[in-house]
């Protein structure tokens, strides 16, 4: 068993005096550091491998990380309007994309749209407070299976007989279940009246029919939310690819139902003859191609830059400055930093072991570099890149406070924490963590590139 430093325990107690009791729990009972003592949690995933070890927030720190990340997740919903007035040729000097990208992205879309989307913000937890460092706009977010995941670290022996033993409660969030719920209670009053009816099409690339137990645990969860919503109110969940969408007298039809909303899994893709539906108001779409300029991460550098960027006002900027990393959109010229007049590619090339360089539009940890854990050659290679390709960003390195989890096939190591915050139209709907090796690690806490995910639980005992 490492060493539970006071660092360590301040970082834990941070969160919950529960992950404390937990670690205490790790000491009576070294099978713990075993992970062949937690194969429950063992998943037949290419992306996903679960931590055995989990992880637990009390409620004031939760209230607090909803509170930021709602506030975020309206400051960049609002860039195309307040920071380009909707101008695409604007925003296409700006993202360095086509102008008839833009007119893409936005057929059919209004501030109902926009207010309704789904997505999830990405903050590191360093140990000066929190700091958001990317948000993903989109529904085929990684993360949906957190519900079943819970359901897997309550089954195991050891973790349960610590529940036990501890008196611990959580009080998590059924991410599916707010999903759900945010489908129905977002939808146009109208559209129930007249069609009495609420179908909803799940679309992913590649579906393959006959995943009856999925689609029967929505379709139970789903006729329970439209009943509390009106006893009289039908509706189904349908799973599908678009290949298996017809459209009919300008409606989409799966399987001869009528589809009233459609939520897509292709990172924004929606085929031309959808959009055209969407644009004509005959179905609902969650979230659509507009979601990939939101999730942008050029979008911080417009939030960090005051200089340039004057459409926010007093407490909008104190806020962006307490929660956002200095971060700026790569190329050649001045621009400040901590005050200070700099010239950005020379400011980059000599001090990269403050900061990080991310593409703009990438995911999965694609393309970043973090300066710490690279070669000059490397960094050098990426500004040149960065300044070539117009379209990327720097960013101030966050250190992450330092978390404590089983390592290895037996043992235990400080890791680097990513948090997630899942956000469904006004509402905030759960939290998952990845985490990752400190040591040995290129500093990217991302499921592609090596993380693991450790179930955070609620918990109202702690702090």
């Amino acid at each position: 068993m490492i060493e539970i430093t006071a660092e360590i325990k301040a970082a834990e107690a941070r969160l919950s005096k529960i992950n404390l009791d937990f670690l205490e729990f790790v000491q009576k009972n070294p099978a713990c550091l075993d992970r062949s003592n937690f194969k429950l949690l063992e998943l037949r995933d290419e992306l996903f491998v679960l931590q055995p070890w989990p992880t637990f927030i009390h409620q004031e720190n939760l209230n607090h990380f909803k509170t930021v990340g709602l506030k975020m997740w309206r400051l960049i919903k609002s860039i195309p309007r307040r920071v380009f007035e909707n101008d695409f040729e604007k925003m296409s000097r700006f993202y360095e994309v086509p102008v008839s990208t833009f007119e893409y992205q936005f057929q059919g879309v209004d501030d109902e749209h926009l207010e309704n989307l789904m997505g999830r913000g990405d903050f590191i937890l360093s140990p000066t407070g929190l700091k958001c460092v990317e948000y993903n706009f989109s529904a085929s977010l990684g993360g949906w299976q957190v519900p079943i995941w819970e359901s897997l670290y309550l089954n195991t022996p050891l973790i349960a007989r610590f529940f036990k033993e501890y008196g611990v409660k959580p009080i998590n969030e059924n991410l599916i279940l707010h999903f759900l719920e945010h489908v129905v209670h977002s939808a146009p009053g109208e559209i129930l009246k007249r069609e009495g009816k609420l179908d909803l099409a799940v679309v992913w690339d590649g579906f393959v029919d006959g995943k009856i137990s999925t689609q029967s645990y929505l379709n139970t969860l789903y006729k329970n939310i439209l009943r509390q919503k009106d006893s009289n109110l039908q509706g189904r969940v349908h799973m599908c690819d678009y290949k298996n969408l017809e459209i009919v007298d300008g409606f989409i039809i799966h399987k001869g139902e009528k589809i009233h909303t459609l939520v897509e899994l292709h990172r924004g893709f929606v085929p031309d003859e959808i959009m055209a539906v969407f644009k004509t108001g005959n179905i609902r779409l969650m979230n659509g191609p507009v979601s990939r300029v939101l999730a942008n991460k050029l979008n911080l550098a417009l939030l960090s830059d005051h200089e340039t960027v004057t459409v926010f006002n007093a407490e909008e900027k104190e806020f962006i400055d307490l929660y956002v990393p200095w971060t700026r959109k790569i190329m050649p010229g001045v621009t400040s930093f901590e005050g200070k007049a700099i010239d950005l590619p020379s400011f980059i090339l000599a001090h990269k072991e403050r900061l990080v360089i991310k593409p703009g539009g990438s995911y999965g940890g694609k393309g970043v570099c973090v300066g710490i854990n690279a070669t000059e050659k490397e960094w050098e290679e990426s500004v040149g890149t960065a300044l070539n390709e117009k379209n990327w960003v720097v960013q101030e390195y966050v250190e992450s406070s330092p978390g404590l989890y089983q390592a290895g096939v037996s043992g235990c190591d400080i890791h680097d924490m990513s948090w997630g915050f899942f956000l469904f139209g006004p509402r905030y709907a759960g939290l998952w963590i990845r985490v990752m090796p400190r040591a040995g690690s290129r500093g990217v806490i991302n499921c592609h590139q090596g993380a693991s995910v450790s179930v955070v639980f609620n918990v109202n005992e702690g702090i």
